[in-house]
């Protein structure tokens, strides 16, 4: 089949290198003139991304061994191993896997609008449309997606976070990153400070509106100057969303796949691309078929509408928790890629975690 992918993020030049490897004629089209750029994303990566199997050392930056975890007047360790990647190498990496298998990859290439069963395309270099008739499109084109609003895909009642990201000079060890929770610090997220090296960090905050403030606050209290700025939107998972219509899939970011407590949609966004691929190569049902990627993220969803009604107590109460040893032998055997049998077996162990669950009513 003729498969055009519009978005050339991971999880879509991933789908794109599956559906190449399969046999199929792949286009990806990406608005930028550079792969992997405007970075906007810290790049943190759990453990579970060994499940795909694939090479690190071309965007590979640090590895870390343990979280530090800070409240208002509490604060833990959670031995736990996770990858930080340079996000330009690792997006050109999973778009070198795709044209190494024969996909197309256009940069500079916008989707400008849907017309009947042909879609329009810019080629903002030389300022020239053209249409193409894919037999099946792939909306991996970032949280906005105009491709999935074109199709009208895109839920209305949708809501997205706004990050902001600073690379800072310090001395930092590099073996851990430190968040940090509590009214005051980020109401409606953590602040986060993810070295590279020692001398080098990653610090941001996002929040649904607000983020500059309450990150220029962050960066004094830590006295911090930023030597490189990002920002980005960054969608929060829907349950309602509706993946497909006509011939066109949502994919990653444009499918709000996207872990709402942490804001982390890496590896949903691979294993999504792997269920997608599956799916079109042997006319499975798709909606259907990510269910169990759903769940995970409808547990994210819960857990964040809880967190959202913490005050500083709660947050207190819930870091004392978690440092007791039966509960952090919980959080160092499950990532927070797998929250189902983290949740449950933390409940299990201890059951006051439910004290937590009236903020849900």
């Amino acid at each position: 089949m003729n498969i055009t992918i519009i978005g050339a993020g991971p999880a879509g030049c991933y789908a794109g290198y599956l559906l190449a490897k399969t046999g199929h004629t792949v286009a990806i089209y990406e608005n930028h003139p550079q792969i992997g750029t405007p970075i906007q994303c810290t790049g943190l990566l759990t453990s579970d991304f060994d499940q795909f199997q694939l090479p690190m050392d071309s965007f590979l930056v640090n590895t870390f061994k343990e979280i530090e975890v800070y409240s208002p007047n509490k604060s833990l360790k959670i031995a736990q191993k996770e990858y930080l990647v340079c996000r330009k190498r690792f997006d050109n990496f999973f778009g070198d896997l795709a044209k190494k298998e024969g996909a197309a990859v256009f940069v500079n290439h916008s989707f400008v609008r849907k017309e009947g069963k042909s879609l329009v395309i810019n080629d903002t270099v030389n300022k020239k449309e053209k249409r193409i008739t894919p037999d099946i499109v792939i909306a991996a084109d970032g949280p906005l997606s105009p491709t999935a609003k074109a199709y009208g895909l895109y839920h209305p009642q949708r809501e997205n976070y706004f990050g902001i990201q600073a690379t800072v000079q310090g001395t930092f060890n590099p073996h851990s990153f430190q968040t940090y929770f509590g009214v005051e610090v980020c109401p409606e997220l953590f602040a986060w400070i993810v070295p590279e090296s020692s001398t080098t960090a990653r610090v941001g905050i996002a929040m649904r509106k607000n983020s500059r403030a309450y990150f220029d606050k962050f960066m004094k209290q830590h006295h911090f100057t930023a030597v490189e700025m990002q920002a980005g939107t960054i969608p929060v998972y829907h349950p309602q969303q509706v993946l497909r219509k006509e011939n066109c899939y949502l994919l990653g970011d444009a499918a709000g796949f996207v872990k709402a407590t942490t804001l982390g949609g890496l590896v949903p966004g691979l294993k999504q691309a792997e269920i997608l691929v599956d799916c079109i190569n042997n006319n499975k049902d798709y909606q259907r078929k990510v269910k169990p990627l759903a769940k995970q993220l409808k547990l994210h969803l819960a857990m964040r509408r809880i967190f959202d009604k913490f005050s500083d107590r709660d947050w207190d109460r819930l870091v004392s928790y978690v440092a007791q040893p039966k509960i952090q032998a919980v959080f160092e055997k499950y990532t927070r890629d797998n929250p189902v049998p983290l949740v449950t077996n933390a409940l299990m162990k201890e059951p006051r975690f439910l004290y937590f669950v009236k903020h849900l009513i």
